[in-house]
């Protein structure tokens, strides 16, 4: 594997067609605008914003974007940017599961792959519950993730990358630095979208829609990306069953009438 990223990244996307990134960015961020149906000046949390490309086109846009990621170091250039634009954005460095916000923003959007990031599902779901308390009534989560059935089809059996036991894959280039990664050691965890469906239900949310790129094509196994929108519900509560419960049901279906 070479010091920039696993061999598997270069095998499935060194083929790509790069556009140039001002062109990419915009393009990402008029989806974002489209799936969320943003308002002005909504408040808008960029979960993982890396180097914050697409966080500082949102605040060009006028919304009110706060940016957080795990490792403050890489937070600098990006503040100097915003600096230089005269742009109104707040950086926070912060664990992904720790959001110190409640029911403060519109939309939360998750796009440089730190859903996974962390070392167990557990984890995953405590982020989503922290985005799920972050997000005002009617909120909205984006997630931005690569297509565990696309990628796993053109890996071949033979690879050795992914492991099928865990879901997990060599994350250098996608696992964003200071992902709390406790054991996940630099791994991704590639959710299909059954398990992240229950996930998002678990920790709050309804999915919306699911897309297979920002211009809003069909999600298929063709897809390379899996664009997730979800809306913020109340959790299901957790019921504690009445003692003998199951005995007085199994009374009741019995002396039925028929």
């Amino acid at each position: 594997m070479s010091s920039h990223g696993p061999v598997w990244k270069s095998k499935l996307f060194g083929a790509e067609p790069v556009l140039r990134p001002e062109a990419r960015i915009r393009a990402q961020v008029d989806g974002l605008e489209r799936f969320l149906e943003l308002k002005h000046r909504s408040r808008v949390l960029d979960l993982g914003c890396g180097a914050g490309a697409q966080t500082l086109e949102l605040a060009r846009r006028q919304y009110r974007v706060v940016g957080m990621e795990g490792s403050n170091s890489d937070l600098v250039p990006v503040r100097e940017r915003a600096k230089t634009e005269s742009l109104t954005v707040h950086f926070l460095s912060n664990p992904l599961d720790r959001i110190p916000y409640d029911g403060e923003f519109n939309a939360v959007i998750n796009v440089r792959n730190p859903l996974g990031s962390l070392s167990s599902e557990r984890d995953d779901l405590r982020c989503l519950q922290a985005v799920h308390r972050a997000l005002k009534l009617g909120g909205r989560l984006l997630l931005d993730l690569l297509n565990r059935e696309w990628l796993v089809r053109r890996l071949g059996a033979s690879d050795g990358a992914f492991d099928l036991v865990t879901g997990r894959i060599d994350g250098r280039g996608f696992v964003p630095r200071g992902a709390a990664l406790k054991g996940g050691a630099g791994t991704l965890r590639l959710y299909t979208l059954t398990e992240l469906r229950r996930l998002l239900l678990e920790g709050g949310f309804r999915v919306r829609g699911v897309w297979g790129d920002y211009h809003g094509r069909p999600y298929t196994l063709d897809s390379m990306r899996m664009i997730v929108v979800a809306d913020r519900i109340e959790p299901p509560k957790r019921t504690v069953p009445k003692e003998d419960a199951e005995f007085e049901r199994a009374v009741r279906i019995k002396g039925r009438p028929r």
